[in-house]
């Protein structure tokens, strides 16, 4: 696997790979999250009651029984809310506890705040529930029929679509089903409460959201932020999943503070966490497609109706990002996108790595797929003939920054994967199989890169140098595995010039950096990046003075803790003038600031979501995967033969951390396409609410021929370092494993027009039997 050379540099500047900054913690079992915290003195622990029903009236809730049991502190609901009982970050319309009405199964009705866990669980068992029951909308088809969507219905529109589907020679039409998918982190939802004794609350949250946290707790409470302090340290993961998610409990750990003024904890059991928490939308998109014979898509209209589920959380900008990837690679003249926000009586649905872009993306993908069939053609050859190029603009009306790096990732990676072989190859296996047959699938990336709401595109940091030439760096993104401390540490060590032994990141905390956007979008590198290199420039400016005042050398270079003289463009290495750290001490005598504090707002960004045009991303991040798949027809079992991934990172900051996050994020996606199927009841209760019944991806999922390359001679003029971001994009390379899926099977002489992800084992020898009863075997 390339890329993933061991670092050259003895001080771990960027560009090299360095180690991990917490994997030695994290390997050795030292790194804490929330629940290896010190217990605090007089601790109380909270367990929730979530509703029965998906849908019905609160008639009564009696505690008084729940309230006499041994243990037990108290036992509040929404009645005992001193602010307001609303947590909406986007729209107001989510209550932290629920009040007169229940809106989906799991939805917290009260807490039970005890001296033990086992005893607040006895107490849950004594609350008695009176509730009217009422027909749930479960379903995107529910939703439409009554018209009911958690926010406005949105179009993106270029060309004249109509008319070309007026006049066409081939045309096709469809839907395309994507169901959700569990984020299934390692640490449950999880968080500490603790009382000051200024009247005000520390909270140790597994948030990828501090700033909402706070605003959240403060208006529930009914206080001000500034008795709020909300401290992270790390996430054992999140993938989007405690990016909004994570309010609920911590508001609901604080509100047990309040009532008893003791340090409360609120953990989630695996169970519990799958059967209340949002997962990624489900989509069933409506396509409609003209083309000529040799490929070119001449229009395309889609519709994009995603199943939100009860309350908005972030699903308008979730379906937003799904309208902006809806083209994904590819210039459409005459193209309609139209999205419909469906409101259900599930769990609210939330963000997930992709924020919605894999699901834009599988639709188009798809469509493809399915033109590349009914012509006869390869649809590799359908996608380059349709690609981005160097001048194109999206529908809209942003230009693609970067297009023709769209053509390089396809040539290369039609080159290296041997494309055109394998698929002569399997066309021959195909032909000489009775129980098997393979295929082969291509899915590329065209990712933009910003938030879409404007104002939450900005990033913040403070930095500390100390006497001994040590750093404190505080910085607003927060660690969840993705190695985004690594990185800023990295970028730190490059500004100032020492080891990165040097560097400490600390935790994300409001009271050292405030009004932090959360960590998502693939921005928090990028954002948080750019204000902790304002903050170190701002520091090297001071420090560079001093050089020049005390050695009258304006040109010098710091490394690796020391700073060298440049002469005629050359470094002496031999004779460095002084040490970092004495600089510092001198500085320090000089009463020069040694601290800063760094902030960074991106560029140019903006959206009209009523005309549907603007320029919501800063740069995009490109890159395409090539996989195999055997299916056994009679089983429908898939095996993954072999993958090859080419990604555009710019010029990395760190390539092992990169090459990482792409084996991650593409394993996350080989799940969401095959094995992660989320089974309800007809009553809207989540069935598959357990590592039992819920089956992520494991080691032997991974096809043992892998191949990650990361696009040479990239180089992102407006990312931090030029680098691009990583965390979401790969997730769309699982996608290919789909197409391969769908390749195999259409080798039986038909399209297998049902199969939706997940393709399950289940799904796949339906579509199987489908084609056997159609009389349009091969076999």
């Amino acid at each position: 696997m390339k890329n993933k050379e061991k670092s050259s540099s003895p001080w771990g500047q960027v560009g090299t790979s360095p180690w991990h900054l917490s994997g030695r913690d994290h390997v050795t079992g030292r790194s804490q999250f929330i629940d290896d915290l010190p217990k605090p003195r007089n601790l109380l622990y909270v367990k929730i009651l979530p509703s029965p029903l998906a849908r019905g009236k609160i008639i009564a809730i009696n505690t008084e029984k729940a309230k006499t049991l041994p243990g037990v502190v108290a036992v509040l609901t929404a009645t005992d809310i001193p602010g307001e009982n609303q947590i909406g970050g986007i729209i107001q319309d989510e209550v932290c506890l629920a009040q007169d009405h229940v809106q989906f199964i799991g939805e917290p009705l009260a807490i039970v705040v005890a001296e033990s866990i086992e005893q607040a669980e006895a107490a849950l068992c004594q609350i008695e529930l009176q509730l009217e029951e009422e027909i749930p909308e479960l379903t995107i088809k529910d939703a439409l029929a009554k018209n009911q969507f958690v926010g406005p219905v949105r179009k993106i529109e270029r060309g004249d679509v109509e008319n070309v589907f007026a006049d066409c020679s081939n045309y096709l039409e469809g839907v395309i089903r994507n169901e959700g998918q569990e984020h299934f982190y390692l640490e449950t939802q999880c968080v500490l409460a603790v009382p000051e004794d200024n009247g005000g609350m520390t909270i140790y949250s597994s948030s990828q959201n501090p700033n909402e946290i706070q605003r959240m707790v403060a208006n529930v409470l009914g206080v001000g932020q500034h008795q709020i302090t909300v401290d992270i340290k790390r996430l054992g993961g999140g993938f989007g999943g405690k990016e909004s998610q994570a309010t609920v409990w911590a508001c609901l750990a604080a509100l047990a503070v309040f009532h008893t003024g003791r340090p409360t904890e609120l953990c989630l059991t695996r169970d519990e966490d799958m059967l209340c928490t949002g997962k990624r939308h489900a989509f069933e998109s409506y396509y409609r497609v003209a083309f000529d014979e040799a490929g070119k898509i001449l229009a395309y209209s889609v519709e994009l109706n995603s199943n939100c589920g009860a309350v908005a959380d972030v699903s308008t900008s979730v379906l937003e990002r799904a309208m902006l990837h809806a083209e994904n690679c590819y210039q459409i003249e005459n193209i309609r996108i139209i999205g419909r926000p469906c409101k259900t009586n599930l769990h609210p649905a939330t963000a997930f790595r992709g924020f919605g872009g894999p699901q834009g993306i599988f639709v188009i993908e798809s469509v493809i797929q399915k033109m590349a069939f009914t012509l006869g053609l390869d649809p590799y050859d359908i996608k380059m003939k349709n690609s981005y190029r160097k001048g194109d603009q999206a529908p809209y009306g942003e230009a693609i920054l970067d297009a023709e790096h769209v053509g390089k990732v396809f040539d290369k990676l039609r080159k290296d994967s041997q494309w055109d072989e394998r698929k002569k190859r399997i066309a021959a296996f195909n032909d000489t199989n009775k129980y098997c047959k393979k295929g082969l699938g291509m899915t590329p990336v065209k990712f933009g890169i910003s938030f879409t709401a404007e104002h939450l595109n900005q990033g913040s940091a403070l930095i500390h140098v100390y006497l001994d030439g040590s750093i404190s760096i505080t910085h607003g993104a927060v660690e969840m595995g993705q190695e985004v401390n690594t990185k800023i540490a990295q970028i730190a060590a490059t500004n100032f010039g020492v080891p990165l032994t040097k560097i400490r990141i600390e935790s994300n905390n409001t009271k050292r950096v405030a009004n932090t956007s959360p960590t998502a979008a693939s921005s928090s590198c990028d954002l948080n990046g750019q204000a902790v290199e304002n903050a170190s420039l701002a520091i090297m400016k001071r420090l560079r003075a001093l050089v020049f005042k005390l050695f009258a050398k304006p040109d010098v270079v710091f490394e690796n803790g020391f700073i060298y003289l440049v002469t005629a463009g050359k470094t002496d290495y031999e004779f460095p003038l002084t040490t970092f750290k004495d600089l510092v001490r001198t500085a320090y005598f000089e009463r020069v600031d040694l601290s800063a504090h760094g902030f960074y707002a991106s560029p140019g960004i903006y959206f009209d979501r009523d005309t549907g045009q603007g320029n919501p991303f800063l740069y995009y991040a490109f890159g395409a995967a090539v996989s195999e798949v055997t299916v056994d027809l009679l089983t429908g079992q898939i095996t993954l033969d072999s993958s090859h991934i080419i990604h555009d990172c710019g010029s990395s900051i760190n390539p092992m951390v990169d090459v990482g996050q792409i084996e991650g994020a593409f394993a996350q996606g080989i799940g969401w396409v095959t094995t992660e199927e989320l089974v309800y009841n007809a009553s809207g209760k989540l069935l598959s609410s357990s590592p039992a019944t819920y089956k992520i991806p494991t080691i032997g999922d991974i096809p043992e021929e892998l191949h990650i390359e990361l696009l040479a001679g990239s180089f992102n003029e407006v990312g931090i370092k030029r680098s691009k971001a990583i965390g979401e994009p790969p997730f769309v390379y699982g996608e290919a494993v789909f197409l391969a899926i769908v390749d195999a099977l259409c080798s039986l002489g038909r399209y297998p027009q049902e199969l939706s992800i997940p393709a399950t084992p289940e799904k796949v020898w339906r579509e199987i039997k489908r084609c056997k009863k159609s009389g349009d075997s091969k076999e």
